[in-house]
């Protein structure tokens, strides 16, 4: 990423690092250090030292909308309020659009039955408001979430893992065995896996979500 800089270059990018991204802060102390550049690079190694210890306390977990509780005897994994307050105002805005959609298709069906004239604007303006039932179907990509992840709990206590989530309908809780734990990587997305059920995905092209998800399902499985 950063070979075809020169150190002077290296140095001034070193003096922003904190608005570099993650992989971007690795391969910019990989370049440092391999040049040998002499240069304090205790800033970026502290930046780099939180955010690896953040990933082990799974704290990025909330960036796909889960929170990870960690005690002396295990950790529980849960939905965060805020992704279920996301999830519930994506199905209310949804619903409000679909309708706004369904009046705008109506409106504009009754247009041409009755065959008024209209403008290039107003033709155009009858037709975004039909449009609108498709963005509103979009949202609701929330209720599903609301559905399959109400009551969700992902827990392991002194050894043994147990996993709450609807796989069809009923909300289920059964035993777990560590070794059917594992991630499936396909194209950007990484899903943690239970045998052949996903029990979260998470963004694959993104540094912190890939290590999270793995430290989740290291923990899992030790």
């Amino acid at each position: 990423m950063y070979s075809d800089r020169t150190n002077s270059e290296l140095i001034e990018i070193l003096d922003q690092h904190s608005l570099l991204t993650f992989e971007a802060q690795l391969n910019l102390q990989d370049e440092l250090q391999k040049r040998a550049v002499v240069v304090d690079l205790s800033g970026l190694e502290t930046t780099i030292a939180n955010k690896l210890a953040q990933i082990n306390n799974l704290e990025y977990l909330k960036d796909f909308g889960f929170q990870a509780n960690k005690t002396a005897e295990g950790l529980t994994v849960t939905r965060t309020t805020k992704a279920l307050l996301t999830d519930v105002l994506a199905v209310i805005v949804g619903l409000l659009v679909f309708l706004l959609g369904i009046y705008g298709c109506i409106n504009l069906v009754y247009t041409f039955i009755n065959g008024d004239e209209l403008d290039v604007f107003t033709l155009a303006y009858k037709f975004a408001m039909a449009g609108l039932i498709f963005i509103g179907i979009s949202f609701f990509s929330g209720l599903q979430r609301l559905f399959d992840f109400y009551g969700f709990e992902l827990r392991k206590l002194n050894g043994l893992v147990t996993l709450k989530k609807r796989f069809d309908v009923k909300l289920e809780e059964i035993n777990v065995n560590p070794s059917d734990i594992h991630l499936d990587s396909d194209h950007d997305l990484l899903s943690l896996k239970l045998g052949h059920d996903t029990i979260f995905t998470s963004n694959g092209g993104n540094l912190i979500q890939s290590l999270t998800l793995k430290e989740l399902a290291k923990e899992l499985k030790a």
